[in-house]
């Protein structure tokens, strides 16, 4: 039996569609969230993204329960105000980061726990991309190095156009790997470019996914985990029951596939595939009868 649900949310339950599914679900995907937790089922969304750009999602759903942050940098509920758990960057380590990235000209992104800053020299049309994907302004200033000297960082973001920049993203953190982790992300309206989420050593979608069940003291192998790229393999497999969808990586879609009855592929993300999902695991979408 199913007793929670770790979903990503780009690719997974926001699409392309502007308006339609983007820069939030559907409003069916959302009710079926909604029915989940009514029914006394945990939905943790797992994301890359700041809580800010969930919020709307969770309060919506009232999805009253801790969600992964910043790729496993912050565990918020933010219904109830609580941060579970928070691992910033250090000080050091963040300036020597954005140095090394800067010194290559990738377009970067520095994130607070609540705001996030772009150096106003490169300011641009995937500015307005990603503005329109996190739903907050950036703050334009003229060195990021500054603000990481100054304030916690929980992420940093380097983007290239697309796939063929990313051996020189890894190569320029080589020097760093014993002290960072690393995910690589798309979106569906920003491809091809390519993100590059920064975090702390063992810090990660896969150890918050372990840290959240435990909180909430349900196993891993009764929890279905949903993504959309092979990255999220990494936390998807802990889980008991695994899912992806028609717009899915295909190295993740032969991972899914390979769970037999513990596994299943929806349809595509701009056609609520999400939906054909919980309805095949019979996630239930209404609270249990009352026994008498």
């Amino acid at each position: 039996m199913i007793k929670a649900l770790v979903i990503d949310i780009d690719g997974v339950i926001v699409g392309e569609k502007i308006g339609y599914n983007t820069p939030y679900p559907h409003p069916d995907v959302i009710n079926r969230l909604a029915a989940i937790k009514n029914s006394g089922i945990p939905v943790v969304l797992c994301t890359a993204k700041p809580h800010y750009s969930i919020a709307p999602i969770i309060e919506s759903a009232k999805l009253t329960n801790p969600h992964i942050t910043f790729a496993g940098g912050i565990i918020i509920d933010p219904l109830q105000n609580k941060i579970v758990e928070s691992h910033p960057i250090s000080s050091p380590l963040s300036e020597n980061i954005l140095r090394a990235c800067i010194a290559e000209n990738f377009y970067m992104e520095l994130y607070t726990r609540d705001a996030y800053y772009v150096l106003k020299n490169q300011v641009s049309d995937l500015t307005k991309v990603h503005t329109h994907i996190l739903q907050q302004e950036p703050i334009l200033v003229d060195s990021l190095e500054q603000v990481a000297s100054t304030q916690e960082i929980f992420k940093i973001l380097p983007i290239v156009p697309d796939e063929s920049g990313i051996p020189k993203v890894t190569d320029t953190l080589a020097p760093f790997m014993n002290s960072i982790e690393t995910t690589w992300s798309i979106h569906p309206i920003a491809k091809p470019h390519q993100f590059c989420n920064i975090a702390p050593k063992n810090v990660s979608k896969r150890q918050a996914t372990l840290n959240v069940l435990s909180h909430l003291g349900i196993e891993p192998n009764d929890t279905l985990s949903v993504g959309d790229s092979t990255s999220d393999w990494k936390f998807m497999e802990l889980c008991g029951f695994v899912a992806t969808l028609e717009n899915g990586q295909e190295p993740l879609k032969k991972l899914v596939s390979d769970k037999g009855n513990a596994g299943f592929i929806g349809g595509h993300v701009d056609t609520n595939g999400f939906l054909a999902i919980v309805d095949h695991f019979t996630v239930p979408s209404s609270p249990p009868p009352k026994s008498r």
